[in-house]
């Protein structure tokens, strides 16, 4: 139990410090969370993500109370119960500011993946939830609306949040969106974007279901009755999954 309790809390850590180093935190912007049994391990609130060591984590029950740690819970510690509740599915939330997908999220612009990869990966649209003041119950709503079309969201004015199997999963979910409109940004200044047709879109979804990927499959399985353990996938061999199937895709094959 301790070694995963100590695996876990490593990963928060390395989540933290590359947020930092991509430039998606700034002064104590930020909050990491991962489910551990029946707890969350967490990060303390006004600490630059820079700083982070494990000595830091606190852990706090699952009403967001801390039982454990030296630090204080984060005051938007609601959002990250919001999206464990309305999503039982998610193991680690990331709430970050990246410059490119706030941006977007101040302008209400919702993100529609050009590219394959990011439409199996993310999925077709990726919505941005209304402002609301921080800390409040309509704040805490809109992200439960949100997610349940998204694991990735942009909040209007309050950055970006996802959801994860792991942390891993999660943190790359951000880091993808960043990229997608750091792209978009740059085509748009070149010229006019080319869509993906619609007819692709839906081939891509397909695959999407197909992977057991986003909220709509992802929700009905959580109702559904246990899989056997070994006709579970590990993360890696997803992977090659996934991969596989977008060649097919690229290379025109039904």
């Amino acid at each position: 139990m301790g070694s995963r309790q100590q695996y876990l809390i490593s990963e928060i850590v390395k989540v933290c410090h590359k947020l930092d180093q991509k430039g998606f935190v700034a002064n104590h912007d930020g909050n990491v969370s991962v489910r551990f049994e029946n707890f969350l391990l967490a990060t303390p609130t006004a600490e630059s993500k820079a700083q982070i060591n494990a000595d830091m984590i606190i852990t706090l029950d699952l009403a967001g109370k801390k039982v454990a740690g030296i630090g204080k819970p984060f005051s938007e510690i609601s959002l990250h119960l919001a999206a464990y509740k309305t999503r039982p599915d998610a193991k680690a939330v990331v709430h970050a500011h990246p410059p490119y997908s706030t941006a977007r999220g101040l302008v209400g612009a919702c993100v529609l993946p050009q590219l394959p990869e990011a439409i199996i990966s993310i999925g077709d649209t990726i919505p941005v939830a209304p402002f609301s003041l921080p800390g409040t119950p309509p704040s805490d709503q809109v992200v439960v609306d949100a997610l349940q079309v998204s694991d990735v969201i942009m909040i209007a004015g309050n950055g970006v949040l996802a959801i994860g199997d792991d942390l891993e999963q999660a943190w790359l979910r951000i880091e993808l969106l960043e990229h997608l409109c750091k792209i978009e940004s740059y085509a748009k200044s070149m010229g006019e974007i080319k869509a993906i047709s619609d007819s692709d879109r839906q081939k891509l979804l397909e695959k999407r279901n197909a992977l057991g990927l986003g909220p709509q499959v992802r929700l009905k399985q959580v109702h559904a009755p246990a899989v056997p353990a070994q006709a579970s996938f590990p993360n890696d061999q997803l992977h090659k999954l996934i991969a596989q199937e977008i060649r097919k895709i690229l290379a025109g094959e039904q």
